[in-house]
Parts: structure tokens; C-alpha cells; sequence
């Protein structure tokens, strides 16, 4: 199980559930939940960066994958860890906010005035058609994953490590505040599926599915865009730099070598000249 995963889906969706269970509606306090996704997403990096690489999105992982910067023998369990880190972070804040749950929403409910279903998992607008849905999860992970390349990315600005939650998480902030209209920027199949798949157990029913036939949107999306956006980068950006940093700094070391040797082999002929012509005049 994958405990950056419990921490980020405990926060995330704890901003929800305050916009929620209080009576206020998201959209009207949309900063404060993307802002606490953003710092979220900053702690489970820096939860498991030297553990596991930073690894809290499923289409992340697998994008790496195809690029070959992550073993595909580690993928299956990588993805199993994620998804069980996210329904056992909806089952403890499931727990953590049942009372006001039952006062709010005793029947369960995914649509209406006292709808909760979606402090988990993300569901779209009325008048957003699932393609559309799709296309923004594919642009959204797409945007996704490339810049994550390139805040992670050696031959680019060399960020020191430290700075890589902060940035991403960040990034995260700005994505979720520039794709949450359409169907709430999933972004991450662990974000929606397994809290689905933990909603359909707890009260809500097979419809958190079976509601405009959207539930695959969450899962599939992510991993397009973001197999996209990582391919992207990697032809558009990450060819084109040399070899590498440590071959430039060489390169520029043994061309100041060379000016300096040459230097000093012009102040030596000097000073020979300077000593004979005295010699020759005594």
C-alpha cells in the first residue's frame, strides 16, 4: 500500500468534504480545494521521493514506463499500491466525517442539493458530454506529465530535489484550478477509481458507475494524456540536449585549459625575449 498515496487522498478529499459538509458549494470556495490538493500533492512527494521516486499517480507510472525511465516489472505492483492507498484513505475519511455524512446525506446520494458522492470520486457536468470529458482529461495529464519532465528534468534547469514537491505540487494547484470545470480534473485514476470502487461499498451503490457511463473517464483518460504528454516532451524537449551536463562542463574546462595554456606560453616567450635582449646589450 502506498502511504503518500493514503496522506494526499486524505487531504484532498478532506477539502471537499469541509466545502461540502458544511453547506458551501466548491466553486465558490475552489481556492482553498485546489490550493489544499497542491500542498497535498508537495507532502506525498516528499512523503516517499527516496523510497519509491515520488510515484502517487498511476498514469504517471506507467508514462515513465513506456519511456523507458521506469522497469515495467515494477508497474503492476506499483498500480496496486496506489489504488489500495486511495480506497483505504476514503475508508478513514469515510470514518472521520460518517456523522456528518448521516446528518447531510443519510441516503447517499451522487446528484441533488445534498449529493456527497463526489468528496471522493469526480463526476461531470450536466451538459459536459463524456467525449469532452475525455478530451480534457487527456489535455489535462497531458500538460500534466510534461511539465513534470521537465521540473524533474537534469539536462533542463537542474532543480536541486527538495524544490520538486514544491513545483509539482504547484503545478498540481494550477491544473485543478484550469480543468476542474468540466468533470472535476481526476488527473489521477487512483484520484477517482478506487474512490469510486470504495463509494459503490459504502452506501452509494452501482451507480456511482452506471451514472452517464462516465466512470471510465477517470480510469483511461489519465493514462492517455499522460503517455502523450511524456512523449511529447521527451521528442519535442529532451532529445535535443547534449549528452550531457558533465560533457559541456568538460568541454568548457579543457577549453579554458587551453586559453590559459596559452596564455602562459606567450608570458613565457615574453619574458625569454625580455632576458636576452638585456644579455645581448650587456
Amino acid at each position: 500500500m502506498d502511504s503518500s498515496l493514503v496522506a494526499l487522498r486524505i487531504f484532498g478529499d478532506a477539502a471537499f468534504a469541509q466545502a461540502v459538509l458544511e453547506g458551501r458549494k466548491v466553486a465558490d470556495d475552489v481556492f482553498a480545494v485546489v490550493w489544499a490538493w497542491g500542498v497535498a500533492v508537495m507532502l506525498g512527494v516528499a512523503t516517499c521521493a527516496n523510497i519509491s521516486g515520488g510515484h502517487i499517480n498511476p498514469a504517471v507510472t506507467v508514462a515513465f514506463a513506456t519511456l523507458g525511465k521506469f522497469p515495467w516489472k515494477k508497474v503492476g505492483h506499483y498500480l496496486l499500491a496506489q489504488h489500495l492507498g486511495a480506497f483505504v484513505a476514503s475508508a478513514v475519511l469515510f470514518a472521520t466525517y460518517k456523522d456528518a455524512l448521516d446528518y447531510i446525506d443519510p441516503n447517499r446520494t451522487i446528484t441533488g442539493e445534498t449529493a456527497t458522492a463526489y468528496i471522493w470520486a469526480t463526476y461531470p457536468k450536466p451538459y459536459v458530454s463524456i467525449l469532452s470529458c475525455l478530451l480534457d482529461q487527456v489535455v489535462g495529464t497531458g500538460l500534466l506529465m510534461f511539465t513534470a519532465l521537465a521540473i524533474i528534468d537534469t539536462k533542463n534547469l537542474n532543480m536541486p530535489k527538495w524544490m520538486h514537491p514544491i513545483f509539482l505540487g504547484f503545478m498540481i494547484s494550477a491544473l485543478a484550478m484550469c480543468f476542474g470545470a468540466n468533470c472535476m480534473a481526476p488527473l489521477n485514476p487512483a484520484r477517482d477509481f478506487a474512490t469510486r470502487c470504495f463509494t459503490a461499498v459504502a452506501g452509494y451503490g452501482s451507480e456511482v458507475f452506471s451514472y452517464r457511463n462516465y466512470w471510465w473517464v477517470g480510469l483511461f483518460g489519465p493514462h492517455i494524456g499522460a503517455i502523450v504528454g511524456g512523449w511529447l516532451y521527451y521528442l519535442g524537449v529532451e532529445l535535443h540536449w547534449p549528452e550531457t551536463r558533465d560533457d559541456e562542463k568538460i568541454g568548457e574546462h579543457h577549453e579554458l585549459t587551453m586559453a590559459l595554456n596559452s596564455a602562459n606560453g606567450k608570458l613565457l616567450l615574453y619574458f625569454m625575449a625580455n632576458f636576452l635582449c638585456l644579455h645581448l646589450n650587456v
